[in-house]
């Protein structure tokens, strides 16, 4: 795998982010357009609203807890999330994240460097994934991603992958 850098600011959340919390199972029938605008509305109206394209989850405990609902991580990719990163994250999302192309990491204490607001700068390399605060310059690193799963994020999902690979045989 390439090195891969991205940055973002920081949108902060607690332990515990649970995926009906996420995605509201209430709103799961309206399709992800509507679904965008109830995300996390129970823990931060308005989540969509203070979004910025390229924002970045900083989460504590067990994020993605919960059910296995797919739209939990989907709904990501629609409010154009580039990346979560939480102390640990379940182990069912942190699959849905890598299947959607979404870079998704559990770091331990990686929600104690960060506040709401600041710059994230992850770098992905062969050898290690590190995460640096660029305010303060705290930083934490994580073993590399396997090749498998680096190859389905920089595809942009695993869709995109097979897309990518039937093209290349035809």
């Amino acid at each position: 795998m390439a090195e891969r850098i991205i940055k973002g600011r920081v949108i902060k959340l607690g332990d515990y982010v649970n995926t009906d919390v996420i995605a509201p199972g209430r709103w799961h029938r309206e399709g992800l357009d509507v679904l965008r605008l109830h995300t996390m509305e129970a823990i931060r109206p308005n989540f969509y609203k203070e979004l910025q394209a390229g924002d970045i989850i900083v989460a504590g405990k067990n994020f993605g807890c919960g059910s296995h609902r797919e739209s939990a991580t989907a709904i990501m990719k629609v409010l154009g999330i580039s990346a979560i990163v939480a102390d640990s994250v379940a182990r069912l999302y942190y699959r849905n994240g890598i299947a959607f192309g979404i870079p998704i990491f559990g770091i331990n204490r990686i929600s104690q460097i960060f506040e709401e607001g600041d710059e994230m700068e992850i770098v992905m390399g062969p050898e290690s994934v590190w995460v640096r605060n660029v305010g303060s310059g705290a930083k934490l690193s994580a073993p590399p991603i396997p090749d498998t799963m680096a190859q389905i994020m920089e595809a942009g999902g695993v869709y995109e992958l097979l897309k990518k690979r039937i093209a290349e045989r035809a």
